[in-house]
Order: structure tokens, then C-alpha cells, then sequence
């Protein structure tokens, strides 16, 4: 039992050696704005779950996150709205007008809340990414709970 233990000791140890410090958020612009750490897109709720390392870019992504919400809230229905007087057109029916009419608006008002979003994730991601430039730790930390990927451990030196 005791060399079990031990070696459980040993390969944890040796593989905190192994890990990379916080790398970069990238910003990259294109149709929308899209947000990548390690070759891979993040989520809003990544990308929340990230930043809460630094106090800022954490305030500045909760009302970001805030946003993103609420422009679905819009978007959905709005684009719903939308499609079934479209999809009845194409199918020979009457269509409602009205109802894409209503549709269009609350697109509109998705939109605005997609910009604040976007607004609001790159001056998170720029106070994350500008908090990654001090160096050093003044102490190790141990987190275990509820992580982005599941439950797990995180030892941070």
C-alpha cells in the first residue's frame, strides 16, 4: 500500500513538472469575433471559467456573459419569428409578415447585445492576457471542485 502511494506521489509530481503556465487568449475577427487558447475555440463559459484567475478580466467577462445571455434570449425567437412566415412561403402558403416583422426586431436587439459582448470579452481577454505578463507566484495553490471540463484537482505553483 505504501509503494502505491508513493508511486501516486511520484507520477503527480512528475507530471506538474510538465505543465505549460497560462498561455495567451487569442482574438481573432472575422465574421464574428472568436476567441482561442491553445488552438481551440472557447465558449463564453470558458471563456469565463479562464479568467477567473484575474479579478478584472473576470468582472469585464461576467457582463460580457451577461450579454451573450441576453442576446440569445432575442436571437432565438427573433430568428424563429423569422423563419416560419419564410418557411411557409417556400411552401406555397400565406405567410405573416408581422410575425417577421417582430422577428427582425428582436434580431436587432440580439445584435446590440452580441457587440456588447464582443466588446466587453476582448477587454477581458486583453486584462487576462496583460495580467499573464507579470512573472512569478508568491504561493502554491490547490483547487479542487467543479472545473470546466468536469470535477478535478488543479495545483497551480
Amino acid at each position: 500500500m505504501k509503494i502505491w502511494i508513493a508511486s501516486v506521489l511520484l507520477i503527480a509530481a512528475l507530471k506538474s513538472f510538465g505543465q505549460v503556465g497560462a498561455q495567451p487568449i487569442e482574438v481573432k475577427r472575422s465574421f464574428g469575433t472568436t476567441f482561442r487558447q491553445n488552438g481551440q475555440n472557447l465558449s463564453p463559459k470558458q471563456l469565463l471559467f479562464i479568467t477567473r484567475s484575474n479579478a478584472q478580466a473576470f468582472e469585464e467577462m461576467k457582463i460580457a456573459t451577461r450579454n451573450y445571455n441576453a442576446g440569445m434570449i432575442f436571437g432565438l425567437p427573433g430568428g424563429f419569428l423569422i423563419g416560419w412566415p419564410l418557411g411557409t412561403a417556400a411552401a406555397g402558403g400565406k405567410p405573416n409578415w408581422v410575425l417577421a416583422g417582430i422577428g427582425a426586431g428582436l434580431t436587432v436587439v440580439s445584435m446590440t447585445f452580441s457587440g456588447a459582448y464582443s466588446k466587453h470579452a476582448r477587454n477581458a481577454v486583453n486584462l487576462y492576457n496583460n495580467g499573464l505578463k507579470k512573472v512569478g507566484r508568491s504561493r502554491s495553490e490547490i483547487e479542487v471542485g467543479l472545473m470546466c471540463n468536469g470535477i478535478g484537482a488543479k495545483i497551480r505553483f
